[in-house]
């Protein structure tokens, strides 16, 4: 990794961390958690807050990482979405199809090369799409880091350092 880009890294994490531990920072947290009535003592409340403010921003700092090496690399382009909210217009069926997709790919036994079913799934999607008159349903979604290589592939990148919790 070139030696800049290191430095960058090391810089935006070490700021991440002292803007959360600062005195500033914790003594808000303090303020916050006394006005309220709870069983779990004040200081593991402010201190599990901080851990978990840490752990969103280092998954941001990771989209902008990869924003980053992408605006570095010459193979690479980003495309306008990326790191944008678009609306999708797909029917309900289609919705399905692909929730059905990442469920299988979660499982312990789905294979790691997915390049077939991923294009299965794509040329489902086309004609499901094409072929019906089913109401389509629009939602928005992030687009986390969405970029094209010299080779033609486009490439979507969904990105989650830690998803523990069920934000929607």
């Amino acid at each position: 990794m070139d030696e800049n880009i290191k430095q960058l890294v090391r810089t935006a994490i070490l700021e991440n961390i002292q803007g959360t531990i600062s005195k500033k920072n914790i003594r808000k947290s303090f303020q916050t958690h006394e006005a309220k009535i709870h069983f779990v003592p004040i200081r593991y409340r402010v201190l599990g807050g901080l851990l978990q403010s840490l752990n969103i921003k280092f998954g941001n700092f990771i989209e902008k990482l990869f924003d980053l090496v992408v605006d570095q690399d010459s193979n690479v382009t980003a495309l306008p979405a990326s790191g944008k909210k678009i609306k999708l217009s797909m029917t309900a069926k289609t919705d399905a199809l692909i929730d059905q997709y990442i469920t299988a790919r979660q499982l312990p036994n789905s294979h790691d090369l997915c390049d077939e079913p991923f294009q299965n799934l794509l040329n489902d999607i086309v004609t499901i799409e094409r072929t019906t008159n089913e109401l389509k349903q629009t939602i928005r979604k992030d687009v986390d880091c969405l970029f094209s290589a010299k080779s033609s592939k486009i490439i979507y990148l969904e990105i989650k350092y830690n998803d523990d919790h069920d934000t929607g």
